[in-house]
């Protein structure tokens, strides 16, 4: 399943894209493939690259991330965010009370959870307009107004 909301342009043939681990970082020695087609499948994609010539090519990179240099990526709207910059946000109700780190996010469904570690237990909260107040990326702070009961989970 990729994540991007923008399928078209980080798969646009002609594209190159850089294979990293399966945490989505950059590895040594560095793989550029280049798109040469998609298609959806199985709500997903099966994508096509130059570099890869055969089905046993295209195994050496299975469970690996694409990565995208970030000057090529397209710019955010006012409250679009990177997931992976908000791990490690502390977040915060308006009340300034601390409930923890986002140490992961989950799609689900139409939207991601935050997994949040406040040292003892994970929480999962939506990651929406109706709970998230303020994204501070700047104070790395996500301030929070969770529903009555949902912190007792």
């Amino acid at each position: 399943m990729p994540a991007t909301d923008d399928v078209a342009g980080v798969y646009a043939i002609g594209r190159t894209l850089r294979v990293g681990d399966g945490e989505g970082h950059a590895t040594e020695p560095e793989l550029d493939l280049t798109v040469a087609g998609v298609r959806p499948f199985k709500g997903g994609l099966i994508a096509r690259f130059e570099e890869l010539a055969d089905r046993n090519a295209a195994e050496a990179v299975r469970g690996r991330t694409l990565l995208m240099p970030a000057e090529d990526v397209r710019p955010l709207e006012p409250d679009e965010y990177f997931l992976h910059d908000l791990v490690g946000l502390e977040v915060r109700t308006p009340a300034g009370v601390r409930l923890g780190k986002v140490t992961e996010l989950y799609e689900r469904g139409p939207g991601y959870l935050l997994a949040i570690d406040d040292g003892e237990r994970e929480l999962l909260i939506p990651f929406g307009s109706q709970m998230v107040r303020e994204v501070d990326l700047e104070a790395g702070v996500i301030t929070i107004d969770p529903i009555p009961g949902l912190l007792d989970l």
